[in-house]
């Protein structure tokens, strides 16, 4: 039996029409729920009967957040078909591999990102590329009011609603599907632990094509009838200036520990009250003094830890827990199971024996985009995910995440996985063998470093490894150090092994000073 999905938008467009739904911060512009329910029932007839847009049809978008993105979304809800938001920060080739594997009908675009959106359509004649913004095409046909939606079926809670695109661990990206209804129940379990109602007042900066900013707290908000503040990007100064405005009101927001680093680096941040306000961090363990700092001034810093596959966040520390707990992510959240396995694929029932972790339940993806039977090897019987995390649980059902089972590091918030890096790097004729590894880094968490070994007689520079990294993939995902070594440690058969490498190399000071310098040179932006 499968449940119609309800319309989050529509409900509270005739509960609360007034009420405010979204806030462009940049732009300074306010939507209500009625409003924002126009502009997505305009979108959704354009969709349909300019584009032929259908149920299982895709739709991309590729811009910072902005309303348009919610509009687009619940467009395609009442289209059956599936949202699809695109990384900014990925470069052309990469962008043009995953227009190619979801093919969507459409790429929307803001002013900074459709020329690029132009490119990667134009050799792809089932895509086409169209500007959002200010003065745009688009915004006209929002505004027109002759546009309406024929009837059609409603989503199913079993549709799929999204397609969350995630690095693989064979230097590809996955799109992880996720339904109607698991994020129907993220946004209720989100909302039920973190206290989100009609009244709640959001702040989102994280990217919107990614499961964070959707569900921390947009998605919960709409659902309940709140409010939400959009950030294009991240500012420190901007940020700490909106949550201690109490004329705002703003109650949760999300912050990776980078944003927390950088907000407390502040001089502001001595005299700033965040007047309780909820924000959970995860992303890189959170460290405790961090924690602390920000519950002194008046904020909830529950440490969280999820991924895209389980449709965001699945664990969480309770607040009252944060100094007791530290260095734990808390225990399940609801509709989510968690367990150990070791490397035989046994389940570990003892105590705070380290494992790779893997979860089941309503809120795992059913699968990624286009593998079909492939997926199954991402599944253990009984429907339990692989993570690629490796975890333990202590006798209270609390996770701790010790690191990945897969080599994949976080960088600022953002997965990278070194064989994707390896594989560009080793397109240098003079690499004869990489290894990226995760090193620890004052501000992003962690950062890469590719250790390299050259070719006889070819001649290899660090700006050499850097300037085709940058060519190739996205900023956050260039490793920052780059050791070139005679060898590399390998296996009785072969394999590099990376744990050996991390060992011989060390976490040295010299090392540590290399990175504080290099942290000076810009952000992943």
């Amino acid at each position: 039996m499968t449940y119609r999905a309800h319309d989050w938008i529509k409900h509270h467009a005739r509960r609360r029409p007034d009420h405010v739904a979204l806030v462009d911060v940049e732009a300074g512009v306010e939507l209500t729920y009625a409003e924002l329910d126009r502009k997505i029932d305009r979108c959704a007839a354009f969709l349909h009967a300019e584009h032929q847009v259908a149920a299982g049809d895709r739709v991309a978008i590729l811009c910072q957040n902005c309303p348009e993105v919610f509009v687009i979304e619940f467009a395609c809800a009442r289209l059956r078909a599936i949202f699809l938001p695109l990384n900014w920060r990925l470069a052309i080739s990469e962008l043009d591999y995953l227009i190619s594997d979801a093919t969507p009908r459409i790429v929307f675009a803001d002013d900074e990102h459709i020329g690029r959106a132009q490119q990667v359509c134009e050799k792809r004649p089932e895509s086409t590329a169209m500007a959002i913004g200010e003065g745009t095409d688009f915004e006209k046909i929002l505004a027109m009011g002759d546009l309406s939606l024929p009837p059609l079926p409603a989503a199913d809670f079993d549709d799929v609603w999204m397609i969350l695109y995630t690095s693989g661990t064979t230097g590809r990206p996955k799109g992880a599907t996720l339904t109607h209804g698991q994020n129907y129940l993220q946004a209720v379990g989100l909302g039920a632990e973190y206290g989100v109602t009609h009244e709640t007042v959001g702040l989102t900066y994280t990217p919107t094509f990614h499961a964070s900013g959707l569900f921390m707290f947009a998605h919960p908000t709409l659902l309940f009838g709140g409010t939400t503040h959009l950030m294009r990007s991240f500012d420190a100064q901007t940020v700490l200036n909106m949550m201690t405005d109490r004329s705002l009101g703003l109650t949760h927001s999300l912050a990776i520990p980078t944003n927390l680093l950088m907000i407390r680096n502040l001089p502001d941040f001595e005299k700033a009250d965040f007047g309780n306000m909820v924000i959970p961090s995860g992303g890189a363990p959170v460290p405790g003094a961090l924690i602390k700092t920000f519950s002194e001034h008046g904020a909830q810093v529950p440490q969280v830890w999820g991924m895209t596959e389980l449709s965001g966040v699945s664990t969480s520390l309770p607040p009252d827990k944060a100094m007791e707990k530290a260095g734990s992510c808390g225990p399940p959240l609801m509709n989510i199971d968690v367990a150990v396995i070791d490397e035989h694929d046994n389940f570990i029932t003892t105590a705070n024996v380290t494992g790779e972790l893997v979860a089941r339940g309503p809120m795992i993806t059913k699968g990624y985009w286009g593998l079909g039977d492939a997926n199954a090897q991402f599944y253990l019987e009984g429907q339990w995910f692989r993570t690629g995390d490796a975890g333990k649980i202590d006798e209270e059902g609390y996770v701790t995440i010790i690191g990945r089972w897969k080599d994949m590091y976080i960088s600022g918030g953002e997965n990278v996985y070194p064989a994707e890096v390896e594989e560009v790097i080793y397109q240098l004729p003079a690499v004869d063998e990489v290894a990226v590894i995760g090193i620890p880094h004052e501000l992003w968490g962690e950062t890469g470093m590719a250790c390299i070994v050259i070719k006889p007689d070819q001649k290899l520079s660090e700006t050499d490894v850097t300037e085709h990294c940058l060519a190739k993939l996205a900023k956050y995902k260039v490793p920052k150090v780059v050791q070139f070594l005679e060898e590399l440690p390998h296996s009785a058969n072969g394999k590099i092994l990376k744990h050996v490498l991390r060992d011989n190399l060390g976490i040295a000071d010299e090392l540590d000073r290399t990175l504080r310098s290099k942290s000076e040179e810009g952000n992943h932006a």
